[in-house]
């Protein structure tokens, strides 16, 4: 069961029950989803790609990238400025021309993604590692990004 609260305003459908109309339309666009399969469905989809988690310690920040079936010798990482970009090709496993896919989720193809970093990192000195699908880049963060403790003194 639902509750809505009607304004008093018209809403953007000019009519006293538009969380009514705008209710319908969500059911609509599921049922129209749901009715083109799953392809509907990815088609509609804006996620991005490649999946990725940026963190950070007193000294290092750290970025992984999630990149299954990805081919290490076509994987380009760069920093310029306070951004890190990712730039490579992953290839999904083709089953053949003859079968029929009952569900198709992995991405595939080229990609590229930029990033943008909280601190300044010493370019010089950042490493990248592929291992199990998964890249690691670890940064060092700049000299003057890095907390400096200040001593407090007393009088």
């Amino acid at each position: 069961m639902s509750l809505f609260r009607f304004s008093p305003k018209a809403g953007r459908y000019g009519l006293p029950f538009w969380e009514l109309e705008k209710m319908r339309d969500h059911m609509e666009t599921i049922y129209n989803a749901l009715a083109g399969g799953v392809s509907q469905i990815r088609k509609n989809y804006t996620g991005v790609f490649p999946l990725v988690n940026l963190f950070e310690d007193d000294d290092h920040l750290y970025l992984m990238a999630e990149l299954p079936g990805a081919a290490p010798d076509k994987l380009e990482v760069s920093v310029k400025g306070e951004a890190l970009s990712l730039r490579g090709e992953v290839r999904a496993a083709e089953a053949g021309d003859e079968v029929n896919y009952h569900r198709r989720e992995r991405e595939s193809g080229s990609f590229r993604r930029i990033l943008a970093l909280p601190v300044k990192v010493d370019t010089e000195r950042i490493e990248a590692a592929f291992r199990n699908g998964v890249l690691t880049v670890t940064m060092p963060k700049a000299a003057e990004a890095k907390a400096h403790q200040i001593a407090v003194k007393t009088e």
